[in-house]
């Protein structure tokens, strides 16, 4: 089940918006112990649905006409929250989720 933060919906409805929860690798590479890894994290995104290309790869939750595509590779341990960060003057809002893990 998917639940939205009431001030993250009312700014993606007004926008008419959609998110997508991604996965992000990130290389890590160490000289000193010849160590190279990669960091899986977890990237949300807020795009208009048509800019969402291939839906077939992703689960669709959905919340008050707010659509959430879920990558399927990503596992729903509980209730999807989308949350709204801590806002910092003159820059876009960011935005995190829970209930997913890599």
């Amino acid at each position: 089940m998917l639940k939205i933060d009431n001030k993250v919906l009312d700014y993606v409805r007004d926008k008419k918006l959609c998110f997508v929860v991604s996965i992000q690798n990130t290389p890590v590479d160490c000289d000193c112990s010849n160590c190279h890894t990669n960091i899986k994290a977890l990237k949300i995104k807020v795009l208009f649905e048509t800019e969402v290309l291939d839906k077939e790869c992703y689960d669709i939750y959905e919340d008050q006409g707010i659509k959430a595509f879920v990558l399927k590779d990503l596992k729903v341990a509980c209730d999807i929250n989308i949350y709204l960060k801590t806002k910092i003057p003159f820059l876009q809002p960011k935005f995190g989720v829970r209930g997913i893990t890599t």
